[in-house]
């Protein structure tokens, strides 16, 4: 995700938007857009999305589950050997799942 300031901006210009005149349709001041623009102040959720909309834009926050790396590199692992070598590593790898618990 882009950082508050960044987005700010990008939706300000891609709007034509100056910054007096978004402070003007988002009921602020232009000193406090660019505060926000230069990240010398970071806006909360709420004004964020008020200035966005004010752009004609709507902000979405969104989480998704990271992989563990441990997990992708032993899959990384498993896929270098061959059928046979896997299936030869399966009692050791049931082993280490017994004792994990």
């Amino acid at each position: 995700m882009e950082s508050p300031r960044k987005l700010l901006h990008q939706a300000r210009t891609a709007a034509g938007l100056s910054q007096r005149a978004l402070a003007l349709r988002a009921k602020t001041s232009q000193p406090a857009i660019a505060r926000y623009e230069r990240g010398a102040a970071t806006p909360s959720w709420d004004t964020l999305q008020r200035l966005m909309n004010a752009c004609g834009r709507n902000v979405r926050l969104e989480a998704e589950i990271a992989p563990d790396p441990h997990d992708v590199e032993l899959a990384a692992r498993m896929l270098a050997l061959t059928p046979l070598e896997r299936l030869r590593a399966l009692p050791r790898y049931a082993r280490l799942q017994g004792m994990a618990r």
